[in-house]
């Protein structure tokens, strides 16, 4: 009795195992405050500091999923440089995950690949050498944050804040409550910068490259204060009005691919953009329709996220690859 209990049990966590596999994906809603985050834009931090951001890039590595009642998937050798002025959502792949706790990841990159050679990557990875640099040396190795702007009540003083340091690769952890629906998890973070700044004092300008005093109280405070789930985390958006949404050839051999889009509402409703793995958008299609060709032919070979939009909201997302 005792055999035929555990074999049941057996062939029931088998079979969950192989109905559970769902496409996730990571957005990071960029804010300042309450408000959508924008460049030169007027904010105050907690002590009534005056800025306006003109820089603000940084790594984020080592992501993982605690899932399904504490189990934990790490998300392997995947590198986002997140620029606060572009969207950021990311597919993080295919996984037996049907419930999110916890999402962890860190700011910056990891030791083993903070001092390799930015020259070793393909141009499209985000740790290839950028410019404006995100590279501080071989020593140092990369920049974690790149925080920029003008502060002061006329926005006349220089602040600079550089991050950087393996003492400073803080795991950041985000509770959540998310759920996947018609084969999709959703995960979506707001990124309050004006926290980013607590507590330092940036009124009369202020310049801290490193990984100390300031630069390393900038990336405590992403780690505690920047992230939290924003409202849409607790479900996934509904895609049923979409029947099909592809592109072909995948993987896309001679520069142009077609779209094929099966909708119950009209075809001229929907967006395309195309953005690299690290969330950049490189280019963009307004009222694309079924049939339409997209020309490839000026990006570099590599992997490639393709955002179908309806209303300036992503509804679906594909993988694709440029040869």
């Amino acid at each position: 009795m005792k055999k035929i209990l555990f074999l049941f049990t057996l062939l029931s966590a088998l079979s969950y195992s192989s109905n559970a596999q769902n496409d996730v994906f990571l957005k990071i809603n960029h804010k300042l405050g309450d408000a959508d985050f924008a460049l030169d834009q007027a904010a105050k931090n907690n002590l009534d500091d005056n800025f306006k951001i003109t820089r603000l890039e940084y790594y984020i590595s080592k992501i993982s999923l605690v899932h399904d009642g504490g189990n934990e998937t790490e998300i392997e050798d995947l590198y986002l440089l997140v620029n606060a002025t572009t969207n950021t959502d990311v597919e993080l792949g295919s996984y037996d995950i049907t419930s999110v706790e916890k999402i962890r990841f860190h700011i910056g990159v990891d030791s083993l690949s903070n001092h390799l050679d930015p020259s070793s990557f393909h141009a499209s990875h985000p740790l290839s050498p950028k410019s404006p640099s995100m590279h501080w040396g071989w020593i140092a190795g990369y920049r974690f944050i790149a925080y920029e702007g003008f502060s002061g009540s006329s926005f006349f003083n220089l602040f600079q804040i550089h991050g950087l340091g393996n003492k400073n690769y803080f795991t950041i952890e985000v509770e959540l409550n998310v759920t996947a629906a018609d084969n999709k998890l959703q995960i979506n973070l707001d990124a309050d910068y004006t926290r980013g700044l607590e507590n330092i004092s940036i009124e009369d300008g202020l310049i801290m490259h490193g990984d100390d005093f300031e630069a390393k109280e900038c990336l405590e405070n992403f780690r505690d204060y920047v992230f939290s789930p924003s409202s849409m985390t607790s479900s996934t958006i509904e895609h049923t009005e979409v029947n099909t949404f592809n592109l072909f050839p995948n993987p896309v051999t001679n520069g142009i691919s077609t779209i094929e889009l099966d909708v119950d509402t009209p075809s001229n409703s929907y967006d395309l953009s195309v953005n690299t793995l690290d969330g950049k958008q490189v280019f963009s299609l307004q009222q694309i329709y079924d049939g339409q060709k997209v020309d490839f032919t000026n990006q570099v070979s590599g992997i490639y996220f393709i955002n179908l939009h309806k209303k300036g909201q992503i509804i679906q997302t594909k993988k694709i690859f440029i040869k």
